[in-house]
């Protein structure tokens, strides 16, 4: 049986794993948070980070169609957001903070891909195409970064269920 994808386990799991991000046992460097539009929440959770961070983002959101398939397919999204905080008013730290992140999150895909040729972590259907980055900032306390979007390729059960239906 194939492993089901946890996002903010999985989220967890390369905060801890990963060096920049998991330099320090005094702060916490991982965040979860269910949609991209809901930062003031989120700013208010950052405003005691510092350093480098991770956001893992699920806001429930869904593609679907026939993606050379028999069925129906569903394509959920996902996002980690790795940041860097930066000093304010120096665009040069913005840059650096921006090219950092870039590079783990070039790591990021590295491992992802890595656990899907593996079947490993729940990556089994990742849509390897599906990869954007996107810069992102600023958030929370000068934090400036990349954003890391992509999709799993996942059937979807198209019967009924009588119990929803008053039929």
């Amino acid at each position: 049986m194939q492993q089901q994808y946890h996002h903010f386990e999985y989220g967890e799991s390369l905060a801890r794993r990963l060096k920049a991000i998991s330099h320090t046992d005094t702060q916490q460097q991982f965040y979860r948070a269910t949609e991209v539009e809901e930062l003031s929440e989120l700013n208010a959770r950052l405003s005691s980070a510092s350093g480098m961070i991770l956001v893992a983002i699920d806001g429930n959101n869904s593609d679907f169609g026939w993606k050379n398939s028999d069925s129906l397919m569903e394509r959920p999204q996902y996002f980690f957001m790795v940041a860097k905080q930066t000093v304010s008013g120096d665009t040069d730290t913005v840059f650096t903070a921006q090219q950092e992140c870039a590079a783990i999150v070039r790591q990021i895909i590295a491992r992802m891909v890595r656990d899907h040729q593996r079947y490993d972590s729940g990556m089994t259907y990742l849509d390897e195409s599906s990869f954007t980055a996107r810069g992102v900032g600023p958030i929370g306390e000068n934090f400036y970064g990349v954003i890391l979007g992509f999709n799993m390729d996942v059937g979807l059960d198209c019967r009924i269920d009588q119990t929803c239906w008053n039929e």
